[in-house]
């Protein structure tokens, strides 16, 4: 991938960011994600659900990390310093797609606890 001066690569195989206030306003983005308040909205919408899960299913009063799996790419999202950092990352390395999933739907993952809980 093609670094462009202003734009951060975070992560290798990053084909797009997002770096959000904690209110889902967009304060950076690039690649993929360039723009993208939809996305934004989707995923704070993902963020404000997993404060409503019930304690005694994910004791964790907050996730620290959501993984979102699709075939040939996946989204990480974390929270550091009061800001929502989502990568957009490829799973192909020099045009050769790897799998780290035996399943091929589409998943959300909690990485917060241990048990790796599939949340939808």
């Amino acid at each position: 991938m093609l670094k462009m001066d202003r734009e951060k690569l975070i992560v290798p195989n990053q084909i797009g960011y997002l770096i959000l206030k904690e209110d889902g306003a967009v304060l950076e983005s690039g690649g993929d994600l360039k723009n993208d308040e939809r996305s934004a909205n989707v995923i704070m919408g993902l963020l404000n659900l997993t404060e409503t899960i019930d304690e005694s299913f994910m004791p964790s009063s907050s996730c620290e990390r959501i993984t979102i799996d699709y075939e040939h790419h996946y989204y990480s999202i974390c929270m550091s310093n009061r800001r929502i950092y989502i990568i957009k990352i490829s799973k192909s390395q020099n045009g050769v797609t790897t799998t780290t999933s035996s399943s091929s739907s589409n998943s959300v993952y909690n990485d917060a606890s241990d048990s790796g809980a599939v949340l939808a």
